[in-house]
């Protein structure tokens, strides 16, 4: 395979009253990665969960979907006052679709997951296009755990593969558990790494996946913010060109309808990747969403013949020199110390330090007056010099007169303090310079 066309969608979340209202709706951005010849689909984190509102038959939910609509560009002014009336309700009776959605996963969870797969799979096979399905909270089909879980599905509509997501962030608390492993998955268009959301900022994740031989790294994303919006972009910038592999990342859109209470909304702008060298612009993006927030497809192709010729004649070529075999010893060394180590972060850790310098901080304390005298200052060094009036404090020489404290000196002391008085005497015009020039010389000369 020379070059590969795919798309990746920037997709709303919002709350489909059936599976038929939910497939239509997703059949708009497959049409125009259809036209535009795309090959591979990427979808984004957390949109899978769109399979679940028609799901949910209980009275609360029900009403969230009814002001869910009134939200839409294209609801008529009945479906706006409904809609509304429905949110208040709802409020009052506070309605919670996520707690809804994890008892639906405590009695339905195969439901769920087979209307995720008759969605995403049929799309797939309808279109003809391999699909990276969005993740959403599922059942894990190794071992029936729920998990934030995206699967792949190829051209005929068959399960390739799944990927789950390994460091969960808070929003996934409570309602899914961490998967244990990154793998590449194998398709028809390449062998595909999928990462999740905050997975995709940690380098393991990415090399991990290049050395199973993969072609692609692509990530799924659901940000809360453009802070972390900006993390996960740079983040998949660096992974992509820490391995020199294709690259590209689905974000969501839209209000965060699952999120305990009032939340920010999600944000991100979809991009296709590629190595620096072979960008327009080097920097790294073949293209990218114009906004933050809005829907949309962005379409692009990686030239993998051209990608094999950067491998060989990059000025870094870090998939040829880097060995495998002495990174992996390295690298196992390495984490094999690492989980001797304490681990900083854990609370009762951090309790034990902060003990600690309770206790030390307990010790006895020694006041001023009481520490031992190791030396004293009474004249100026050296003897005899001082500041003349009005000479913009110029350092002048005068004639040398001991004090009572060098009264006392050695004779070889006596004839360092003479010799320095003779310096001082004699008409040295670079001693004439400032204290300021002389402080302004010293810190030009640091710079």
């Amino acid at each position: 395979m020379d070059s590969l066309t795919l798309a990746c969608i920037q997709q709303r979340m919002h709350l489909p009253i059936s599976q038929d209202e939910y497939r239509e709706s997703l059949r708009r951005f497959m049409r125009i990665a259809a036209n535009k010849g795309a090959r591979l689909v990427v979808f984004p984190e957390l949109g899978g969960l769109m399979v679940t509102p028609s799901l949910l038959g209980d009275y609360r939910s029900g009403l969230l979907k009814r002001a869910d609509i009134a939200r839409r560009r294209e609801a008529s002014l009945w479906q706006r006052l409904v809609g509304r009336a429905a949110g208040g309700l709802a409020a009052y009776l506070k309605a919670d679709l996520r707690r809804s959605l994890a008892a639906l996963l405590d009695v339905a969870a195969a439901d769920v997951w087979e209307a995720y797969v008759d969605v995403y799979g049929g799309l797939a096979k309808e279109f003809g296009v391999t699909l990276v399905a969005p993740s959403g909270y599922l059942p894990d089909p190794l071992d029936g755990v729920v998990r934030n879980l995206a699967a792949v599905f190829g051209a005929d509509g068959a399960l390739l593969g799944v990927q789950a997501k390994v460091v969960l962030h808070p929003a996934d608390a409570g309602i899914a558990q961490p998967g244990s492993a990154w793998d590449v998955i194998p398709t028809d268009v390449g062998r595909i790494g999928v990462i999740l959301g905050g997975d995709v900022l940690y380098p393991e994740v990415g090399r991990l996946l290049a050395y199973q031989g993969a072609d692609a790294l692509v990530t799924l994303a659901a940000c809360t913010d453009l802070a972390m919006y900006n993390k996960v972009r740079a983040g998949m910038l660096a992974r992509m060109q820490d391995n020199q592999l294709f690259a590209a990342c689905s974000f969501l859109v839209g209000r965060n309808v699952f999120a305990r209470g009032e939340q920010p909304g999600y944000a991100g702008k979809s991009a296709i990747f590629a190595p620096q060298e072979l960008t327009p612009r080097r920097n790294g993006v073949l293209v990218e969403m114009g906004g933050p927030h809005s829907e949309g497809v962005v379409v692009a192709e990686w030239d993998f013949a051209a990608l094999k010729q950067l491998w060989e004649s990059s000025d870094t070529p870090v998939r040829r020199t880097l060995s495998t075999t002495q990174i992996g010893n390295v690298l196992g060394q390495i984490y094999a110390r690492l989980q001797s180590l304490p681990l900083v972060a854990e609370p009762r850790l951090l309790e034990a330090s902060d003990v600690n310098a309770a206790d030390a901080a307990s010790e006895t304390v020694l006041a001023l007056d009481d520490l031992t005298v190791l030396a004293s200052i009474t004249s100026r060094w050296p003897p005899g010099v001082a500041s003349t009036p009005g000479a913009g404090n110029a350092v002048s020489a005068g004639p040398v007169e001991l004090g009572a404290d060098e009264a006392d000196l050695e004779p070889l002391d006596r004839d360092v303090v003479n010799s320095l008085a003779a310096q001082r005497a004699a008409p040295d015009h670079a001693a004439a310079r400032t204290v300021d020039e002389e402080g302004e010389t010293d810190e030009m000369d640091s710079v």
